[in-house]
């Protein structure tokens, strides 16, 4: 047997397995089809100047990716392709993030969403390119492997750069990650990790084609990692706003998370196992491995910490007025923003390990629905209710090009429109619905209030609730999940010595102001809902105007709060009057 010296066994890829991990990936390459030609997207990069001529640009990239993925070319000219194309379409993804990450929900307007599933497929055809540069490596004989790792790296970084800018743009339509998605990019870590390039490091593309440079250099691993805490916080469950702000603190590395080698003595309470090839993100708990390649660790320990302290933080801010440390995307927003989001990371991410879907058991149209959103409209409502006069207006409804089915959305009946709903789950705590998506359908954000009535039973007794989630796991179908908070509620005014209510973001204003506010009870608990900008202190009392009378409470503890209203516990109330009539009786006892 001949020995080698080390240095030359290196060199001949002898260290490197002869059969290396495959990445399964198949385009429908056409021999006939030639390279695309660019000129085209040159002059238009350079002569564009509105709206219309960005959307034609995106379309013409488009076209040149599906046209690279059915040419039978070479891997050098493909590489030179996705670089050129890259540096075309980067610089343009990022203001278009920036136009359409400032809000959105249901229904998305025809440009929106055309635009942004533009920029899905064109996110889609650059994995799939780079996807197929990483498949051929693979399939390369050791030495050639051996002397093509510095390709082999920077198409993984773009790989898992693409398919990034995918995720965060689907989240801009509520939208995850598909299976097939999952599989390549668990499988392109294990590829890494098997030929020790986990800490290789590379410009981003950020760094050659952005104008805000705020990372110099970048691993392949970083950008997996940001991928795989996305999906735990799951974005379906954000409002827009916000989920551009958490990208952005995860971008610049203020949360932070680590990828390790398998070992059995690790704490598996913050841990999950990535398999090769596997479609599932990753899994909570170890499970048969058909590939027998050994599993990946993810260690979430310190993303727990970082949620953990955010939420205690801002809970002690609001108990003792004080001013604490946050991580950089809360601390940008408002108090009452802060507490909302500080415990919506918190709680996604818990609720990830152990989710499972919701069963959709049903598929019944619900013909009478009726949704009011937003806390103006819903309070409106209840006080409509409340008059007497709630059946008559709620029930007539008018006919659009739908024809079929009735919606909401209105107390008075002038801007009630029709949609198609089907009921898809509900239970005390939760109210699935679905729709097809139109122009007619309710408009709704993540965060807001909703009175929701099923059938005609329910006009006089709304449930309250709070649109937790919007996803669109099909095109052109919508799907929503509702929180239910309360199945009676109320319209009320109160007024209180301890009040603050806030019109700008450096300003309070003391009252004696009468407030809105809207009451909600449940078999074993009241609730005091309050607008966004409204604050009271713990064991607050209040006067409260109902349709009873006056009542006296005292304010609870703060239960919890969204983007535009929180959620407070509050005592048992009884009628002023006896208040009174009690204080009567001691004072002529004294």
């Amino acid at each position: 047997m001949t020995f080698l010296p080390q240095w030359l066994h290196n060199w001949l890829g002898l260290n490197y397995p002869a059969q290396r991990l495959p990445l399964a990936i198949t385009l429908p390459l056409v021999k006939s089809t030639p390279l695309p030609v660019l000129n085209a997207l040159y002059q238009l990069q350079k002569a564009r100047e509105t709206e219309d001529e960005d959307v034609q640009f995106l379309r013409l990239i488009l076209k040149a990716l599906k046209q690279l993925n059915r040419c039978d070319t070479s891997v050098i000219r493909r590489e030179e392709c996705n670089h050129r194309l890259a540096g075309l379409f980067y610089p343009l993804v990022q203001l278009m993030l920036g136009k359409f990450g400032k809000d959105g929900g249901t229904p998305d307007s025809d440009a929106r969403a055309g635009t942004l599933d533009n920029l899905i497929a064109i996110c889609g055809e650059f994995v799939s390119s780079y996807g197929v540069v990483i498949q051929y490596y693979q399939k390369c004989s050791r030495f050639r492997y051996a002397r093509s790792l510095n390709k082999l790296d920077l198409a993984a970084l773009r790989f898992f750069e693409f398919l990034k800018l995918e995720q965060s743009i689907k989240g801009l339509r509520y939208q995850e990650l598909s299976d097939k998605s999952w599989m390549m990019a668990n499988t392109v870590i294990h590829i890494l990790a098997v030929s020790d390039r986990l800490n290789i490091v590379l410009k981003p593309l950020e760094q050659m084609h952005s104008e805000e440079r705020a990372i110099a250099t970048t691993r392949a691993l970083d950008v997996y990692l940001r991928i795989q805490m996305l999906e735990r916080l799951q974005l379906s469950f954000w409002p827009i706003q916000w989920q551009t702000w958490l990208q952005r603190s995860i971008g610049l590395g203020e949360l932070k998370m680590e990828l390790s080698a398998f070992s059995e003595q690790s704490n598996k309470n913050q841990i999950s196992f990535v398999y090769c090839s596997d479609l599932i993100p990753s899994r909570f708990a170890p499970t048969s491995n058909k590939t027998g390649v050994a599993p990946l660790m993810l260690q979430w320990d310190q993303l727990s910490q970082a949620f953990t302290t955010d939420l205690a933080q801002v809970l002690r801010s609001r108990q003792a007025g004080q001013s604490v440390t946050l991580s950089k995307h809360l601390s940008l927003f408002h108090p009452e923003e802060q507490l909302a989001m500080a415990q919506l990371q918190f709680e996604r991410f818990n609720a990830y390990p152990t989710r499972t879907a919701t069963r959709l058991d049903q598929e019944k149209e619900v013909p009478d629905l009726r949704i009011f959103i937003g806390f103006k409209d819903v309070f409106s409502l209840l006080r409509h209710i409340a008059s007497g006069g709630a059946r008559k207006p709620i029930g007539q409804r008018m006919t659009d090009l739908l024809a079929r089915h009735s919606a909401v959305f209105s107390d008075d009946a002038q801007a009630s429109v029709e949609s198609v709903w089907s009921l898809r789950h509900q239970d005390a705590k939760l109210i699935c619905l679905s729709s097809l998506e139109s122009r007619h359908t309710t408009p709704m954000r993540i965060g807001d209030l909703a009175a929701c009535m099923l059938e005609q039973a329910d006009w006089h007794q709304p449930k309250l609730c709070v649109i937790q989630r919007i996803l669109r796991h099909q095109q052109g179908r919508v799907y929503i999940e509702m929180q239910v908070l309360s199945d009676q509620a109320e319209a009320i005014f109160f007024e209180s010595q301890m009040l603050s209510v806030s019109h700008s973001a450096n300003e309070t204003m003391p009252g004696n102001e009468l407030v809105q506010a809207i009451r909600g009870k449940n078999a074993d608990l009241t609730q005091l809902i309050l607008p966004r900008g409204v604050r009271l202190n713990q064991l607050t009392q209040l006067t409260m105007n109902t349709k009873h009378g006056m009542e006296l409470a005292q304010l609870g503890h703060l239960m919890s709060a969204s983007k535009s209203f929180s959620v407070y516990a509050l005592r048992r109330s009884e009628p002023a009057r006896e208040v009174q009539r009690e204080q009567k009786v001691q004072s002529i006892d004294a």
